[in-house]
């Protein structure tokens, strides 16, 4: 009995510690009320420390993240550090989650609160996986720069709705607005393909990294093809691994404490 005993301390250290982990790097984020509008932070984020403000609206207006949730609050607001001004979105499911979009990427939000305050904890240690519209997304954009002819090789990162040519970046916008009825250039899909220029680009001196592959003279359209091939397959196997995670058991009650177990051992 004691080595059931010993056992089950052990199994119920690891639930323990498991549980804690995915607090470590999350922050704490703040906000007062004045009005209509919610201002505070979350402390330092993204190597500064920002204010923001968040205000309740409709709808977000940068593309519907997801056909698996739908968001029963959305919030437009700003982040503001050493005179820069960004724009912010947040949209919050009926389980207080969500995710925070903002010009560093888009991230996860959870315990969201509001009322004459405002507080939700953010994990910006990494960026949300991109899920099936992302998928869908960049199957979009191969369609649209399938050839030659289509392609615009001198990219300047504007992109005229009546434009017969695309770049890598101007496919992936139009693709993000047919797709969810809007973009965001820090969406999940643009920040897989990005990822995989990354990896074939190291140490050239890009700026902008998919205008600056799209109008390298060395890139030809089978490369542009296989980017698009290479970020649907992570966008897939990250898709496989979301689905395969919520079809595994949770660890129950029962499952750490047997019924053989006998507490007065």
């Amino acid at each position: 009995m004691r080595q059931n005993r010993f056992e089950f301390e052990m199994i119920m250290m690891v639930v323990v510690l498991a549980a804690a982990l995915p607090a470590f790097g999350l922050s704490h984020c703040a906000f007062q009320r004045a009005g209509d509008t919610y201002t505070g932070g979350c402390g330092p984020l993204f190597d500064q420390t920002p204010a923001m403000t968040l205000a309740r609206e409709a709808a977000i207006t940068t593309g519907v993240w997801s056909t698996d949730v739908r968001p029963t609050s959305a919030w437009i607001g700003t982040m503001t550090d050493d005179g820069d001004t960004d724009s912010l979105e947040l949209e919050i499911d009926a389980g207080g989650s969500g995710v925070l979009r903002t010009e560093y990427g888009w991230f996860a939000v959870t315990q969201f609160v509001a009322s004459a305050t405002m507080s939700f904890d953010l994990d910006a240690s990494q960026e949300i996986q991109p899920n099936a519209l992302d998928a869908e997304i960049v199957r979009r954009a191969a369609a649209i720069l399938s050839s030659d002819n289509v392609w615009n090789r001198a990219d300047n990162r504007k992109c005229p709705s009546a434009a017969t040519t695309w770049s890598i970046y101007c496919a992936t916008e139009k693709a993000t607005i047919e797709v969810t009825g809007g973009f965001h250039h820090r969406r999940p899909a643009l920040e897989t393909v990005r990822e995989i220029v990354d990896q074939r680009t190291q140490g050239r001196p890009y700026h902008h990294r998919l205008m600056d592959y799209n109008n390298d003279p060395s890139t030809q359209l089978s490369d542009v093809e296989s980017l698009f091939s290479a970020a649907l397959r992570q966008i897939e196997r990250a898709n496989s691994r979301r689905r395969a995670s919520l079809r595994r058991a949770p660890l129950t009650h029962a499952a750490i404490c047997p019924d053989s177990w006998d507490s007065s051992s």
